[in-house]
């Protein structure tokens, strides 16, 4: 029971970036001075969630107000850990959305996602789940080609295969650049872009049929321009965290690359290290562009990421770039070329360091480069998967 002539302290909860106490009074009767409001104060921080996702935390008035689910508790139990869904049509302005497809139209379907704070530079989508119709398969003649563009007789012959013309998936950057438009199985994978101030739009197109059941899940994080861990200028994807990893094109899972691609893949330098050393672990694991029969992969710019000088070249523009690529040798000789293609990562001599490609230039990254079209003794070949390539980092 309370004391007759005392006040009980009320608790206010606000979720806002500090704790703190309300103003005293005193009581008429009893002449001691007594709290009347203790206001809890809390950031809107991440939290984990149930069910495996990630929220923002809020007072449960503000997370019903903002359609949000309340999925656990947070701030010592004075808030709700509150998860956004969003579907096709809608705008979200909350940190930490996911992107659903809880129902799969035919055409177009957008999300608009809008920065939470005008603070925020960058967001990184995560494909929980994605998959819908990979690239065409069609090594038929579409035309003929010089430097990639269809130009009539005398030129090189050329295909469809690799483009997504069935579905696809675009990102808007507006008066900034755009992360590549890609389709297929993305299911594991990321993507980065910059935060626009007139906001980004997830965009799908589907077509009228399709031979695989559509299904995606995107967690959208918003990163703040002070965030310490930003992905550097111009990566499409950025792997942090660890010595060592893997890296892939879009829709390598789908078992063919994509075609219009500009992927560069950057990894952190982690504590202790200055080199990264890229390897395939199966010999399926790089087939890109090339002629049949051609397995090399250091080579010169004239075999591969190019036309050659007649617009013709019969080797493929598609290829991974490598900056500063190294053989990995007891010298660590410097490398021909920093683009591969064909067949494998390098030639595989006896032993492993015989397919394995380092590099000592910073920041690490690789680029995947891809034109718009295949040519017949590409498609032919079959060398259309890509690359799958494990990382190291080590000291020098």
């Amino acid at each position: 029971m309370i004391p007759k002539g005392q006040m009980l302290p009320l608790v206010l909860v606000a979720a806002t970036c500090f704790f703190a106490e309300g103003s005293n009074i005193t009581s008429a009767r009893s002449g001691k001075a007594l709290s009347l409001f203790n206001v809890i104060q809390f950031s809107n921080g991440p939290c984990p969630g149930t069910g495996n996702r990630n929220g923002t935390c809020y007072t449960e008035a503000e997370c019903t107000q903002k359609n949000g689910v309340a999925a656990g508790t947070c701030a010592s139990g004075y808030g709700v850990c509150c998860t956004f869904s969003a579907t096709c049509g809608q705008t979200s302005s909350e940190n930490c959305t996911y992107f659903e497809s809880s129902s799969v139209p035919i055409g177009a379907c957008r999300l608009k996602i809008c920065k939470c704070d005008e603070n925020i530079c960058q967001l990184r989508l995560d494909f929980n789940s994605f998959v819908i119709s990979g690239p065409v398969t069609l090594s038929s003649s579409t035309g003929k080609a010089t430097n990639g563009i269809v130009a009539g007789a005398g030129a090189k012959e050329v295909n469809l295969a690799t483009q997504c013309l069935t579905d696809r998936f675009s990102v808007t950057n507006p008066g900034s650049s755009s992360p590549p438009t890609i389709c297929g199985t993305n299911t594991g994978t990321h993507m980065y872009v910059d935060a626009n101030e007139n906001c980004n739009e997830l965009a799908f197109q589907l077509g009228a049929s399709s031979s695989v059941s559509r299904q995606w899940s995107i967690k959208i994080t918003q990163y703040a321009c002070d965030f310490d861990n930003l992905a550097p200028q111009g990566c499409t994807q950025y792997h942090f965290g660890s010595n060592s990893g893997t890296i892939k094109n879009y829709n390598f899972d789908g078992g063919a690359h994509l075609a219009n691609q500009e992927q560069k893949i950057c990894v952190r330098q982690e504590r202790g290290n200055c080199q990264t050393c890229y390897f395939q672990i199966e010999k399926t694991d790089f087939s890109v562009s090339g002629e049949a029969g051609m397995t090399t992969g250091f080579t010169s710019k004239t075999q591969c990421c190019g036309y050659g000088s007649n617009g013709e070249d019969t080797k493929g523009y598609d290829c991974l770039v490598i900056p500063g690529a190294l053989k990995q040798t007891d010298k660590q000789d410097p490398a021909p070329g920093s683009q591969f293609c064909g067949g494998l990562l390098t030639t595989i001599n006896e032993g492993t360091d015989g397919k394995t490609v380092c590099t000592k230039q910073r920041p690490f990254h690789v680029t995947f480069r891809s034109d718009h079209f295949e040519h017949p003794d590409e498609s032919e070949t079959m060398i259309t998967a890509g690359f799958r390539l494990a990382y190291t980092q080590k000291s020098c």
